[in-house]
């Protein structure tokens, strides 16, 4: 009998401790891919941000798509000419992860 509650009582612990440490492990989890969610969108918009001053000193006549190269964000601008000015669609947007910054400027 005493047997018996001693094989119970470590079930229930382990069963405890499995849970509790899973649950641990999931929020470190998390918590490690809202910083790379962070990072990258801190990133983007750094680039948001070059691209922005590049467009203002960059003459656009005769551009109707303009893009930057880059390994983990696809970096573009659609360009139009209406009414004397050229209306910019900037876009920053990251490969692997679900990040995208648009932002549209008037020249």
């Amino acid at each position: 009998m005493k047997k018996s509650y001693t094989l119970l009582i470590t079930i229930v612990l382990i069963s405890f401790f499995s849970y509790f440490s899973l649950s641990i492990l999931e929020t470190k989890a998390l918590r490690s891919e809202n910083l790379t969610n962070q990072y990258l969108y801190i990133q983007a918009k750094n680039h948001m941000s070059f691209f922005k001053e590049f467009i203002k000193d960059y003459d656009l006549k005769g551009i109707n798509h303009l893009q930057i190269e880059d390994g983990f964000f696809d970096i573009y601008a659609n360009i139009t000419f209406e009414d004397s000015k050229y209306l910019v669609n900037l876009y920053v947007k990251a490969k692997d992860y679900d990040i995208s910054i648009y932002e549209k400027i008037i020249k």
